[in-house]
């Protein structure tokens, strides 16, 4: 865990219930490098400073001063949020957001809107039964292919083998 985690676990301990900081965007800014990085989710401030045990490694401070919202959206599960409490620092100053104008946050709430309404209809719920069936096909082209080489002593039928894991194995 990064020094930012660590730092904001102990003043969680000795403030349980103090009321976070507040920081303004001009703040969050500053904290651009690994050393020094705070990430902004849904108007928390994380401070991820060093936090290079993070799972993407360091891409997370790709974002580090500015606002990771809809990245971590796009690339975390929905309860990967959990992991992220050491790492709270404060909260946002909303008002304090020059740099995005009308259109900006429109477009911003639209994406959100649209990942809730394809959670809702269940677009990013898998299916078992398809990965079963990927990798019965999968074995099954393989076992082919390994026959075709083994019980043949052709080279077109060795060459088809061949395209034939070249072209459908996945």
């Amino acid at each position: 865990m990064g020094k930012g985690g660590r730092a904001a676990v102990i003043k969680s301990a000795k403030n349980n219930n103090a009321e976070l900081p507040k920081y303004t965007w001009a703040e969050i800014k500053k904290h651009h490098t690994p050393k020094d990085a705070w990430v902004v989710h849904q108007n928390k401030v994380y401070d991820v400073s060093d936090w290079y045990e993070h799972p993407g490694g360091a891409v997370i401070f790709t974002h580090a001063g500015d606002d990771m919202t809809d990245i971590f959206a796009a690339f975390h599960a929905t309860g990967s949020m959990k992991t992220m409490k050491p790492f709270l620092k404060g909260e946002l100053i909303p008002e304090s957001v020059e740099h995005k104008d009308s259109r900006q946050l429109e477009f911003e709430q639209g994406y959100r809107d649209l990942r809730v309404q394809l959670i809702k209809m269940g677009m990013f719920q898998s299916s078992k039964l398809f990965y079963l069936y990927k990798c019965v096909l999968n074995l099954s082209i393989l076992t082919l292919a390994v026959c075709m080489v083994f019980f043949s002593e052709s080279t077109v039928v060795h060459i088809a083998s061949a395209m034939l894991l070249g072209l459908f194995w996945q």
